[in-house]
């Protein structure tokens, strides 16, 4: 049997992710977040988690109308609800449109009816940020997209591609007459991609359906599909005539998230005490999403710094292997 294969770091790999653990305070802050009066923001999963702290920040200090993208209709609703009542404590401001479109990643048939409710109501899109995801589930039979992908495989990477090739031509319209540097897509992948295997992708076993369900095997699946955001974010721009769309990946930091719901007590223990709040996490995002210092193929790290990405997922032979593959994968449900 196959067992996947994961690269050793570099030092100044292994320096990254130690960053990780001490990090300064973010500097890229509300104070100097551009206005975004009439643009449009989604945020996937911005109901929960660092996205819920990104949609609250966009909403109180932008004036974007942000629209949050995730499954859940009753506590997406109750987020929104909580979101304007600390937005009007904390900034001030009252009446913001935060609007909200159901999505279920886990299921790519619901994607493409998701983008036709949002085009009913908006004609543009400004900022992408892909940031829901799930982390560290079973590598069972029980644990399968609708599709029957591997849970992070089909959620964090399948239901990313086939969510942004929906919204490319809507992007990209509008990215014909936004400033350079506004128009973006932000692809949310993790340091934890250090630990996927070679290339990102376990070609003989993708699904993880061959290897045991092991703490270990969770993680270097998890880690293939951040390498497989870090590819996307890479290879969006040599396959799209859109060069006023800034595509970037980075990791929001080592956070307090609902990603670590299946985590066993002593992981949940240890990580307590080695994260960052949330919040944190949303500057990393924010900085990746409007900060004039990131560019096209960045990848950018806690708390908005520049960072860099393995040696091998720079490879763009590998990277179109993985694009096209992605794509047919998605095209059933374009």
């Amino acid at each position: 049997m196959a067992t996947p294969i994961v690269p050793s770091k570099s030092w100044a790999e292994w320096k990254q992710v130690l960053h990780g653990l001490w990090v300064s305070p973010p500097s890229f802050t509300e104070k100097d977040y551009p206005s975004l009066e009439g643009k449009v923001v989604v945020v996937t999963g911005g109901n929960t988690g660092i996205g819920y702290q990104t949609v609250k920040s966009l909403a109180g200090s932008t004036k974007a109308r942000v629209y949050i993208f995730s499954r859940n209709r009753e506590k997406t609703l109750k987020a929104i609800e909580d979101i304007k009542l600390e937005i009007a404590k904390e900034y001030n401001v009252v009446d913001r449109e935060i609007g909200f479109v159901q999505v279920d990643f886990n299921d790519l048939t619901t994607v493409k009816p998701a983008v036709e409710e949002f085009l009913k109501l908006e004609t543009r899109l400004d900022i992408l940020i892909l940031n829901a995801g799930v982390m560290n589930t079973p590598l069972t039979s029980a644990y399968r997209t609708k599709q029957g992908y591997e849970m992070q495989l089909g959620v964090n990477v399948l239901g990313d591609h086939l969510l942004t090739a929906l919204l490319d031509p809507v992007i990209i319209e509008t990215s014909k007459t936004n400033p350079p540097g506004l128009s973006r897509i932000v692809w949310v992948s993790s340091s934890a991609h250090y630990m996927a295997p070679k290339g990102g992708i376990f070609w003989e076993d993708y699904n993880f359906e061959k290897q045991p369900d092991t703490k270990s095997n969770r993680m270097i699946a998890y880690a293939q599909s951040k390498a497989g955001n870090i590819l996307q974010a890479k290879t969006w721009p040599r396959k799209h005539d859109a060069p006023n769309v800034i595509s970037s990946s980075i990791c929001p930091g080592y956070l307090m998230t609902e990603l670590q719901r299946y985590s066993s007590p002593v992981e949940l223990f240890i990580t307590k005490w080695i994260t960052y709040p949330c919040r944190n996490g949303a500057y990393t995002e924010l900085y990746a999403a409007l900060s004039p210092d990131v560019k096209s193929g960045d990848h950018s790290i806690s708390f908005g710094q520049p960072g860099i990405v393995r040696g091998d997922l720079n490879d763009e032979a590998n990277a179109d292997k993985v694009w096209d593959w992605l794509n047919e994968q998605i095209e059933p449900y374009l």
